[in-house]
C-alpha cells in the first residue's frame, strides 16, 4: 500500500460521510456536525436513504448516487455494511476512509471476519484504512475535523497520534486550554491497515509537521515501525508514551533509544512533552540555571535534576561578580539565584539578563510564587519579552491559583513553555536534553567491529545438534559455539563427548572452533555479569546485559539492546546499567562481548535462549565461566526488528587491472568515507550535492554511512590504500519510498577515477539490488551541466527530462516490465 494515498486521509477535496444521521446518539451525527463546523473548504456529501437533506445540503441515498467520488469517505455504518461500502467506494475511485464504526473483528458475515473481509475489499484498490474504531483524525490547516471529538484543534505544528481515541480526546481538550495547536490529530482505531508505521513515514515527510507526539499499546510490524521511526526522527523530535508493560519491557524501552525517539511514562508527562516540544527551543547544551524567589522552590527543582544525575550551570566569574555588584545582590542556594519574596519585576529582569548573556548557561528555568511585591502576571509580562528574544531555551513555572494563571498566558502567548511545579519543569527540561542525547548517539562515529566469527564452524554444531533431535546444547557446545564467535572462555571446552554435537560435527568436518582462549578465572575476586538472548514475541532477539551471579536475582540491573550492535551501541547498553561504575577497565572487552553475542543471534535463526552466566570481569580479563544455548524452530530473518548487515550482496569485481570490493556501506566506514569526501574536487562536490560544501558536519556523515538496509542501500567500491587502512574509491546510494515504488538514487565517483569506469559498475550493482527487490523505478535529479550523469542513466536505458526548477533535470530509469 501506497502512503501517497494518505494525502487524500489528511487533505482531501470532496469528503462524504456515510451514515450521516439528525439523531444526537448516532455516530453519523456528531461525525457530519464536526465537518460541517470546522471551516472545510471542499465538497461535503451526506449519505443516509432516510434523509432528503441534512445541515442544510442535499443528502445522498447512496454512494453510487454522489456527484463523483469522494477522495475520504467517513463510514459511521453498522458492521455488516462495511465491507461492501468499501468494495464500492474502491471501484469508484475512493483512495481514503476513515471507519468509525467499531466491532469488525468480533462481526462475521457470510462465514468472514468482517474485518478482513473489509480489508479484502480494499486491497484491489488501493484504498487506506483508518480504523476500524477510534474516533478518526483532525488536520486543522486542511479545516478538516474528521472525528468524534468534542472539542476540536488549533492550527500548530505538533502531530499528535494515539491508539486510545479517549486520550486523543483527553490531549484534545487540554490543548485548548493551554493554546496549543496541532498538524494532525490521528486516533489509529484497531489499526487494521494503516499503522504506526505507515503514519511516522508521512509525518517525518510534512512539511507542516516539526514534532510527533504518540501513544502506543502495541506494535504489529517491528521492522517497518523502527525503519519509519529511524527516518521520522532524524528529522524532527518524536516522543512516545507506551501504555501496558507486558512482555519485557526494556525491549521497549530498547527500540525507542535505537530509533532516536523519546520516551515519557506516564500521561502527566505526555501533556509536559506536548507543552515542550510546542514552545521550547532546542538546547545548545545541558547547563541548566535555575532562578526563583524562593530557596526552597530552588531546592525542589535542583534535587529533581540531581536525581537524574545532572547539574546545574556554574556561573563565570564576569557573571559573578556582575551579579554581587547588584543591591540587593541574588543568594545563591545550592546552585539556584534567588532573589527573594521581596524582588521587584525591576530585580528579577536585572538578574535574569546576566544568565541570558552568561556563555556558561545553555538553558534557564524560571520559577516564580505569588508574592506581596510583585504580582505574578506583572513580572511575567516583563520577562517574557526577555525570554522570547534569548537566545537559549527559556522554561517557566508559576506557582498559584488565579495571578499564577494570568503569567502563564502572558508567557503562553509568547510562545514559551510554561509548568505547574518545579519538578514537572525540570522534568521537561531533562526530556529535551535526553532526547538530543539520543539523536548524538545516532551521529557517533563506530570503532571497527571485532574480527568475523567462524560462522562455519557454529552452524555445523547448530546443525548437528538438530540433526539428533537436541534443543539444549550441552555446556561444552554451547562454550564450542561461543568460541567461534571468539567470545574468550575462562577455560576451553571440556573435552568432547562421543554423544556431543560438536563431536559430531567435527566427525562431519564442521572442525568446531577452539578459539576464544584459556583464561584462569578467580571468581572470588572477579565481577560477575551476565549476558542473555531472548526472543520477543514482536522485535526478535534482544540482547541484555547487567550484574549476574547472586546478586541478579536481588536486583534488576540490566539493559537491553536489540542486534546488531557496534561499539557505540554496546557502550550506551553497558552505560545504562549500575554496575558499568565498575567496569571501566574492562569496558572495551564487554562491548566487544556484546557485539559478538549480537552478531551470533543475527546468524543462528534457530536460537531461542543464549545465557552467559557469569560473565567474569577481574584481572583475568573479560571471560565466559558458564553459558547454556536453546534452540528452537528457525526464525525468519524477517524477525529481527532492524536488517543486518548484508553480508550476502559484498562482491569482487574487477577493474582496470585490479580487484575491488562491491559492498554495502557500514557505520565503521565513517572515516574513509569522509577522506573520501576530501578528495572530491569542489565542482564534484557540487554536482552531487548541489550546493559548495567544504566538509561533511557529523550528521549528515552518519546519516551517509549509518542506513536503514531495509529501506536504503548504499555500496562502496573499496581496496586497501598504500598505508593499509580502507580507501573508498566511489559510492552509489538510493532511498527507496516506503511503499517500494520508486527509489531516489545518487552515485560520486573520486575525482581523480573519472571516465575510468567505475560508475558503470558501482550503478550496475545498484540496478540489480533494487530489481531484485521489486522496485518499480529509480528516480534522480542532477545540474543540468552534468554531463556524465545523463550519460549514465540513458546508458541503462533511462531517460532525462528537464525539471520544472531552472538549471536541473530529472532521471528516471524503469526496473520492472509493466
Amino acid at each position: 500500500m501506497s502512503i501517497r494515498n494518505l494525502c487524500s486521509l489528511f487533505e482531501p477535496g470532496s469528503v462524504a460521510v456515510i451514515g450521516a444521521s439528525s439523531r444526537p446518539e448516532r455516530i453519523g451525527y456528531t461525525v457530519l456536525n464536526n465537518m460541517a463546523e470546522c471551516g472545510f473548504a471542499g465538497a461535503l456529501w451526506p449519505v443516509n436513504p432516510k434523509y432528503a437533506e441534512l445541515r442544510g445540503v442535499p443528502c445522498y441515498h447512496r454512494v453510487s448516487a454522489l456527484p463523483r467520488a469522494p477522495e475520504l469517505a467517513l463510514i459511521c455504518t453498522p458492521p455488516e455494511t462495511v465491507p461492501g461500502l468499501i468494495a464500492e467506494l474502491g471501484a469508484r475511485g475512493t483512495r481514503a476512509a476513515v471507519v468509525l464504526t467499531p466491532g469488525l473483528a468480533e462481526a462475521r458475515g457470510g462465514g468472514k471476519n468482517l474485518r478482513q473481509a473489509m480489508l479484502d475489499a480494499a486491497r484491489p484498490h488501493r484504498l487506506r484504512i483508518l480504523g476500524p474504531g477510534g474516533i478518526g483524525l483532525l488536520a486543522p490547516h486542511a479545516g478538516l475535523n474528521a472525528s468524534m471529538a468534542q472539542v476540536g484543534a488549533r492550527p500548530g505544528k505538533i502531530a499528535f497520534v494515539s491508539q486510545s481515541g479517549m486520550l486523543m480526546a483527553a490531549v484534545l481538550d487540554w490543548a485548548r486550554q493551554q493554546g496549543i495547536g496541532f498538524s494532525r490529530v490521528v486516533s489509529l482505531g484497531e489499526g487494521a491497515d494503516i499503522d504506526l508505521g505507515d503514519l511516522l513515514d508521512f509525518l517525518a515527510g510534512d512539511s507542516d509537521t516539526t514534532a510527533i507526539v504518540m501513544h502506543m499499546e502495541s506494535v504489529s510490524n517491528a521492522r517497518k515501525f523502527m525503519s519509519a521511526a529511524r527516518m521520522a526522527a532524524r528529522g524532527k523530535p518524536v516522543i512516545v508514551m507506551k501504555a501496558g508493560r507486558e512482555g519485557d519491557d526494556k525491549v521497549i524501552d530498547a527500540a525507542i533509544r535505537r530509533a532516536g525517539m523519546l520516551r515519557v511514562y506516564s500521561s502527566a508527562d505526555l501533556f509536559d512533552a506536548v507543552e515542550t516540544v510546542a514552545r521550547a527551543r532546542p538546547l545548545r547544551g545541558e547547563r541548566l540555571a535555575i532562578l526563583s524567589n524562593g530557596g526552597s522552590l530552588g531546592l525542589l527543582a535542583d534535587d529533581a535534576l540531581r536525581w537524574r544525575g545532572m547539574r546545574q550551570a556554574t556561573l563565570s566569574a564576569p557573571t559573578q561578580r556582575r551579579l554581587e555588584q547588584m543591591k540587593p545582590a541574588p543568594v545563591v542556594a545550592q546552585g539556584t539565584l534567588v532573589v527573594g519574596g521581596e524582588a521587584t519585576p525591576e530585580r528579577y529582569a536585572a538578574v535574569l539578563d546576566a544568565l541570558i548573556q552568561e556563555p556558561q548557561v545553555d538553558a534557564l528555568l524560571l520559577i516564580h510564587a505569588p508574592s506581596t511585591a510583585a504580582a505574578s502576571a506583572d513580572v511575567a509580562r516583563v520577562l517574557a519579552p526577555m525570554a522570547k528574544a534569548a537566545g537559549k531555551s527559556v522554561l517557566s513555572c508559576w506557582l498559584g491559583g488565579a495571578g499564577a494563571t494570568a503569567a502563564r498566558e502572558t508567557f503562553a502567548e509568547a510562545g514559551l513553555p510554561c509548568y505547574d511545579t518545579p519538578e514537572k519543569a525540570t522534568r521537561a527540561f531533562m526530556q529535551i536534553a535526553q532526547y538530543q542525547r539520543n539523536q548524538a548517539l545516532l551521529i557517533e562515529v563506530p570503532a571497527q567491529a571485532p574480527p568475523a566469527p567462524e560462522r562455519s564452524a557454529a552452524r555445523a554444531i547448530v546443525d548437528a545438534a538438530l540433526a539428533q533431535g537436541i534443543t539444549a546444547l550441552s555446556r561444552e557446545d554451547s562454550q564450542a559455539v561461543l568460541a567461534a564467535y571468539g567470545i574468550p572462555l575462562a577455560a576451553p571446552p571440556r573435552r568432547r563427548g562421543e554423544g556431543s554435537a560438536a563431536a559430531a560435527a567435527d566427525a562431519a568436518g564442521g572442525g568446531a572452533a577452539q578459539a576464544g582462549g584459556e583464561l584462569r578465572s578467580n571468581v572470588r575476586s572477579d565481577i560477575q555479569l551476565r549476558v542473555a538472548v531472548r526472543i520477543d514475541p514482536v522485535f526478535g532477539p534482544a540482547i541484555s546485559f547487567g550484574q549476574g551471579g547472586p546478586a541478579a536475582l536481588a536486583v534488576d540491573d540490566r539493559a537491553v539492546g536489540l542486534p546488531p550492535l557496534n561499539m557505540v551501541l554496546a557502550r550506551d547498553v553497558v552505560a545504562r546499567t549500575r554496575v558499568a561504575r565498575l567496569l571501566a577497565d574492562h569496558s572495551e572487552a564487554i562491548c566487544r562481548v556484546l557485539i559478538q553475542v549480537a552478531e551470533l543471534a543475527v546468524d543462528i535463526g534457530e536460537l531461542a535462549v543464549l545465557e552467559i552466566d557469569p560473565l567474569l570481569a577481574g584481572a583475568g580479563g573479560v571471560r565466559v565461566q558458564d553459558a547454556r544455548i536453546e534452540l528452537g524452530p528457525r526464525r525468519a530473518e524477517a524477525s529481527l526488528a532492524i536488517r543486518p548487515y548484508p553480508q550476502e550482496l559484498e562482491q569482487d569485481v574487477a577493474w582496470q587491472g585490479e580487484t575491488l570490493l562491491l559492498r554495502p556501506i557500514r557505520p565503521e566506514d565513517a572515516p574513509a568515507h569522509l577522506r573520501f569526501f576530501s578528495a572530491l574536487h569542489a565542482d564534484d562536490v557540487r554536482m552531487r550535492f548541489f550546493t559548495a560544501m567544504r566538509e561533511l558536519p557529523p550528521a549528515q556523515l552518519a546519516r551517509l554511512t549509518q542506513i536503514d538496509y531495509d529501506r536504503a542501500m548504499a555500496f562502496i567500491a573499496t581496496r586497501s590504500g598504500a598505508d593499509g587502512q580502507p580507501e573508498t574509491l566511489g559510492v552509489v546510494r538510493a532511498v527507496a519510498d516506503p511503499d517500494n515504488q520508486r527509489a531516489e538514487f545518487a552515485i560520486v565517483v573520486r575525482s581523480d577515477l573519472k571516465g575510468k569506469g567505475l560508475g558503470v559498475v558501482l550503478f550496475e550493482k545498484l540496478v540489480a539490488y533494487f530489481r531484485a527487490r521489486g522496485t518499480r523505478e529509480l528516480w534522480g535529479e542532477t545540474l543540468s551541466e552534468n554531463a556524465g550523469m545523463q550519460r549514465l542513466i540513458k546508458r541503462f536505458g533511462g531517460t532525462v527530462t528537464p525539471s520544472a526548477e531552472t538549471g536541473i533535470v530529472e532521471l528516471l530509469l524503469r526496473l520492472q516490465q509493466k
